[in-house]
């Protein structure tokens, strides 16, 4: 299995952060979900799912034991085991989906808390549901996205032949080759945005052809507000959030790309972070970040400065 930039790598630095404690903290928050007051957390070193309520500020588990494995289906997710989830997305009903990169599963939640396996995808990285909540996409790094129907739980192969390079620009998504993809992204319009190592593509909803999307390069694209799209990008010794418009026209930069001491407050040029994902909530961005600590940070609308929300 080629390797995953921040499962692999991460996951080995701070390995010696175990550790248990009577409520939930993060130790490796890899992706964001949110809806409403409530933003899930995929805890890939936990391995375990999080739920954290904007209001009370609290933060407690929704699926996982936090021991390793893929047991549990068809019961209560908190008592099931998961192995690294990666990503999470939700479905316009509040079920909860998320990837198991190490175990090469697709598994959902269910707004009763029961956890069931949807589909079997060999390194599973990303995960997303289209606008209409039909069809789930999802990429793995070994060089492919599927799709599956969640109604009929059918499966189809979207692009990519297990090939490790980037081919195929301006022609079917069917016949193009992948180089690592680790991110899908839909946007409002159904367009499917893919993160690989060497940029990020777009899949025509239309059309089913797929082209460059972005002139820079970003392991995770995020849709943001106003037709701009946040591209993360970075590696153990740092990162940044780049902020563009659709033509590619940079908004803002947060982040040296290079990692410093976490401090409580940060001018948005000034901090030195690793970030996993970005997530837009009302009012505000929340920003995930493994390094140099496992943190939520929070960017008030209209704000340059990142404030520590959770850790």
């Amino acid at each position: 299995m080629k390797p995953f930039i921040l499962v692999s790598v991460l996951a080995a630095l701070l390995a010696t952060a175990a550790g248990g404690a009577s409520r939930p903290h993060l130790r490796l928050p890899y992706d964001l979900a949110a809806r409403g007051s409530t933003v899930y957390v995929a805890d890939g070193l936990r391995h375990q799912i999080l739920r954290f309520d904007l209001k009370r500020r609290l933060l407690v588990v929704v699926a996982g034991t936090g021991k390793t494995g893929t047991s549990g289906d068809g019961g209560p997710a908190r008592k099931a085991r998961l192995t690294e989830p990666a990503e999470i997305t939700l479905d316009p009903a509040g079920n909860l989906y998320f990837s198991d990169v190490n175990q090469g599963r697709v598994r959902r939640v269910d707004r009763r808390g029961i956890i069931t396996t949807v589909g079997r995808v060999p390194a599973a990285a990303g995960v997303a549901v289209d606008p209409s909540g039909r069809y789930l996409a999802v990429s793995s790094i070994e060089g492919w996205v599927y799709r599956f129907d969640l109604v009929s739980g059918a499966r189809e192969r979207l692009a990519g032949d297990g090939t490790p390079v980037s081919s195929g620009n301006g022609g079917p998504a069917a016949e193009a080759q992948l180089n690592g993809p680790h991110d899908v992204t839909y946007e409002p319009n159904g367009d499917l945005l893919v993160s690989e190592a060497t940029g990020v593509r777009r899949i025509d909803a239309q059309t089913g052809r797929i082209a460059k999307a972005f002139p820079q390069l970003g392991f995770k694209v995020v849709v943001g507000p106003n037709g701009t799209y946040f591209l993360m990008a970075g590696d153990p010794n740092g990162g940044k959030i780049t902020q563009v418009k659709r033509n590619g026209d940079v908004v803002r930069v947060i982040g040296t790309g290079r990692l410093s001491r976490h401090v409580p407050r940060a001018p948005i040029g000034r901090v030195g972070f690793l970030p996993t994902d970005v997530e837009p909530v009302a009012g505000a961005l929340l920003i995930s970040e493994a390094q140099p600590v496992a943190a939520i940070r929070r960017l008030a609308a209209g704000s340059s400065t990142l404030t520590t929300f959770v850790r």
